[in-house]
């Protein structure tokens, strides 16, 4: 699988993916939003991108720039037993970006949690809203609401693990614009789950942390 980035910072801009021999057919060949993260680390971008599309992910993965060995070792365990192998790895270390404030997320159909701390200086927030119901962005001093298409790659079980995904690449790729350190989920997951724990596992080779926000 080839994975790209294409677009500016308006209009259509995100993944697009070419699929190989050994790949799987993905839901949809693109995932995009209508604005575009100022700022995209390398690390966070690889782990937005197999968010999205790992489930077709088989063989060699291609993805836009160099990334970290210790976001290769989680991708390549949590896919396992798939055999996959992610390019390119960069050696050199790099810093990751940091935070310093919450992220409440939520998407059409789903509110963010109503508590206290959603209203406080130091949260932000990202409200991600279906493509076909409306279009752009805005920005506020507090956060981005935007439109994307994250929900057609979203499998839609409510309450499972895996069809928080979409959203979540989001919110990866655009925590850095926000200055989050950790992305707060509404709802009500089980945190047992092996599903789970590889979220915030791969999440935390990106510096960031994963919460359940539940009403």
């Amino acid at each position: 699988m080839i994975v790209t980035w294409n677009g500016e910072y308006v209009g259509h801009t995100g993944f697009n993916v070419t699929a190989d021999d050994y790949d799987g057919e993905p839901r949809f060949r693109s995932f995009w939003f209508d604005a575009a993260p100022k700022n995209r680390h390398p690390d966070r971008e690889a782990v937005a991108a197999f968010l999205v599309f790992s489930s077709a992910m088989g063989g060699l993965v291609n993805l836009p720039h160099k990334f970290s060995p210790a976001v290769d070792s989680a991708m390549r365990s949590i896919a396992s037993p798939v055999p996959v192998v992610f390019s390119p790895i960069e050696y050199y270390p790099k810093a990751l970006p940091g935070g310093s404030r919450p992220l409440n997320l939520s998407w059409s159909g789903i509110e963010a949690a109503s508590t206290d701390e959603t209203t406080r200086d130091d949260t932000t927030y990202l409200r991600i809203e279906r493509s076909d119901e409306t279009a752009g962005s805005l920005r506020t001093l507090r956060g981005l609401t935007m439109s994307s298409n994250a929900w057609l790659h979203s499998d839609g079980r409510r309450g499972h693990v895996s069809s928080i995904r979409p959203y979540l690449a989001a919110a990866v790729l655009f925590a850095e614009d926000l200055d989050a350190d950790s992305i707060r989920i509404p709802g009500d997951y089980d945190q047992e789950s092996q599903e789970w724990k590889d979220l915030v596992y791969l999440l935390g080779t990106a510096r960031l942390g994963l919460e359940v926000a539940r009403p």
